[in-house]
């Protein structure tokens, strides 16, 4: 395994772990975390280690919402998921693209766990690549949701945060119970941020640009996981334009797939072997 910098074109400084493959004309997939995580405490960490033993190359960002407050290395701005926007996730799997197309690897699979794979979707739906060829949403949830969450503390705390907006203190941090029953109970983040996250037409609700997305997509969410389960199951049906959708419920599998890791691995490993 190698650690590599990566810089993105705004000039934020990523790591990059890399896991090279057996053979180099094989796709190789590109991974990242979910929310105010970092790529070694994600659950694909042990994921893409298994997939990287069966040969594929595998690299993994550690994006620019890693934990929940960061300070960019370069300009000493504050990143972080408290301080992040979605529609940027973008040039977080730009950097790590061209650096992998440095290396002569031109078909890529670009994925995420949770939050990372709706930035994945994301940016696969608005910045479509030639060298993009599949997309992996590894137990993503809605966003926001409708069946799970509270929407009145929902409504008061988006309420809340677009005074702080229009009173100039959208960079505040605030403490925030979220209104949900996903993984992330609490939450550390400013206005600015929870409103480009949970807001009702957020760069985050997935299903409303499913239609966009044009490559084979695979869908994996473990039976535990009620919420990522039920979304697994209505985006399915929105990859209208998708040339293929695979969708895969591991049994047993909670969230961080505690002693799934294996299924995981398998069942993204045969995805995989029909895209090469």
């Amino acid at each position: 395994m190698e650690i590599h910098a990566i810089v993105t074109q705004d000039q934020v400084g990523l790591q990059f772990a890399w896991l090279p493959p057996r053979d180099a004309a094989r796709p190789v997939l590109l991974a990242t975390h979910g929310v105010g995580n970092s790529f070694t405490a994600s659950a694909l960490w042990r994921v893409c280690q298994l997939l990287h033993a069966r040969g594929w190359g595998v690299g993994m960002i550690n994006n620019r919402g890693h934990d929940w407050v960061a300070m960019n290395p370069i300009d000493r701005r504050w990143i972080g998921a408290a301080y992040e926007r979605i529609e940027d996730s973008a040039l977080d799997f730009a950097a790590a693209r061209e650096w992998l197309r440095g290396r002569g690897h031109a078909r890529i699979v670009i994925s995420g766990h949770s939050l990372g794979g709706l930035k994945a979707a994301y940016t696969q739906a608005f910045h479509a690549a030639d060298d993009v060829v599949a997309l992996a949403m590894f137990s993503s949830p809605r966003l926001p949701d409708d069946k799970v969450w509270d929407w009145p503390a929902h409504e008061a705390l988006l309420a809340r945060c677009r005074t702080l907006v229009e009173e100039g203190r959208g960079e505040e941090l605030m403490h925030v119970e979220m209104p949900t029953n996903t993984p992330a109970m609490r939450g550390l983040m400013c206005a600015r941020t929870y409103l480009n996250k949970y807001g009702p037409d957020a760069a985050t609700t997935s299903l409303r640009f499913a239609n966009r997305i044009r490559v084979p997509t695979f869908l994996l969410a473990g039976e535990l996981e009620k919420p990522q389960l039920s979304f697994s199951l209505d985006m399915a049906p929105a990859l209208v334009n998708a040339p293929s959708v695979r969708r895969e419920t591991i049994a047993g599998a909670d969230h961080v797939y505690s002693g799934c890791h294996e299924a995981v691995a398998d069942a993204a490993d045969r995805w995989l072997s029909t895209i090469d």
